[in-house]
């Protein structure tokens, strides 16, 4: 039985949506509209890479989804779900999918119950601000606490996955013993949870938070990143006893001045994170991925040599089973 998240973080992470609600509320004018779903309705394509919009069905909750794939290749690519934060939704987050799919992956991106265009206990209410990618849904701060201490964010996870790989329309392009798992904020905590209990996934990233209390029974490799401006959540702590506890293969990955919002898009131009944050997310979670699902071997000099903006304070550090090494 999964043990869960110290009620302190749940309280850290509701302040901070908190603070975002007054910062939106004082900069416009709140309008409500319920957003009609583009579920299955025809893709995208673009830099190579190709999008559909899907729906698929988690405790009684018709959730929404994106998927990226490559447009141009042939067999098969590992299959990557990426989970967002508290009071998250899918465009804040689905640069990285977009990013991962440029590089040969198949990325599902979904809403939690409750959150961005998924179904939830109250009607898709919203404030909406496209040149600032605000997504800020009204009930989200009652809904997201409930449906993640009853452990609907895991079984969506799961859920995920299983459409992705036995429904979904790019089944067949995905294989199926290379499975990873990425997630921010909240998502950091369900990508840690999900991967102790779902035998499917062979690797992980856990961006800015993970669960150091089942951190343990992890038994794949297992990267965690945090921003070293990131105070309010306390992201280096958590994610450094995460590191701590956690089984090898592992790699803490410490972003000089990264923020919380360094990870997503949301407050576009105005976002509160340094210009190489995103850069350096990519750089080492891709090249975790390519290393333990791609098996890559020019991944190994990515993920185990240091680069411009990490931390000089907080060391970014590896351990594959024969002690720490420090980026240098």
């Amino acid at each position: 039985m999964i043990r869960h998240t110290p009620l302190k973080i749940m309280i850290i992470a509701i302040i901070i949506q908190l603070l975002c609600v007054s910062l939106i509320r004082g900069a416009v004018n709140v309008s409500s509209n319920i957003i009609e779903r583009d579920f299955l309705c025809g893709g995208k394509q673009e830099n190579g890479i190709n999008q559909i919009n899907i729906s698929f069905e988690s405790s009684n909750y018709t959730l929404y989804g994106e998927i990226y794939y490559p447009s141009n290749g042939s067999g098969t690519y590992p299959g990557i779900v990426f989970c967002e934060g508290l009071g998250g939704y899918v465009n804040a987050y689905n640069w990285i999918p977009k990013a991962l799919a440029e590089d040969g992956y198949v990325a599902l991106i979904f809403d939690f119950p409750g959150q961005g265009k998924s179904e939830g206990v109250f009607p898709i209410r919203a404030i909406n601000i496209p040149f600032l990618n605000i997504y800020f849904r009204y009930t989200f701060l009652i809904e997201t606490p409930i449906h993640y201490v009853l452990r609907k964010w895991t079984t969506a996870t799961s859920d995920a996955l299983t459409y992705l790989l036995e429904e979904s329309p790019v089944k067949n392009m995905i294989d199926n013993t290379s499975i990873g798992l990425i997630g921010h904020s909240l998502g950091g905590i369900t990508v840690t949870e999900t991967a102790a209990i779902d035998e499917r996934i062979d690797a992980v990233v856990a961006l800015s938070q993970g669960n150091p209390l089942i951190i343990g029974r992890v038994d794949v490799p297992i990267q965690f990143q945090g921003g070293c401006f990131d105070l309010g959540t306390h992201s280096i702590p958590i994610i450094s006893r995460c590191y701590s506890k956690a089984n090898t293969p592992k790699e803490l990955i410490a972003i000089e001045r990264g923020t919380h919002f360094g990870f997503s898009t949301a407050w576009g131009p105005l976002c509160p994170c340094p210009r190489w944050q995103k850069d350096i997310c990519l750089r080492y979670a891709t090249g975790w991925f390519d290393y333990f699902l791609k098996n890559k071997t020019d991944a190994y000099e990515i993920i185990t040599t240091g680069t411009d903006h990490l931390s000089k304070f907080i060391k970014s550090r590896y351990n594959f089973g024969d002690g720490d090494h420090i980026l240098e």
